[in-house]
């Protein structure tokens, strides 16, 4: 299936970066080894404190 999205139409840097990374991750399968290493660097940036938490988010989504 097929979506047309017009990202040219997008002003704000961060939100067309946003738009084209999602994009991307969807646009190609990985191979497992790769994903668990995503699953691996994820885990331990989480372990370092390097996440938004839930109400940090929701405030952020709020500002757009």
């Amino acid at each position: 299936m097929d979506i047309p999205i017009d990202h040219n139409g997008i002003d704000n840097a961060s939100k067309k970066e946003c738009l084209l990374c999602t994009l991307k991750l969807i646009d190609r399968p990985k191979a497992l080894q790769e994903y668990n290493r995503e699953l691996e660097e994820g885990e331990a940036e989480i372990l370092k404190g390097n996440y938004m938490t839930n109400e940090q988010l929701r405030k952020e989504i709020a500002q757009w």
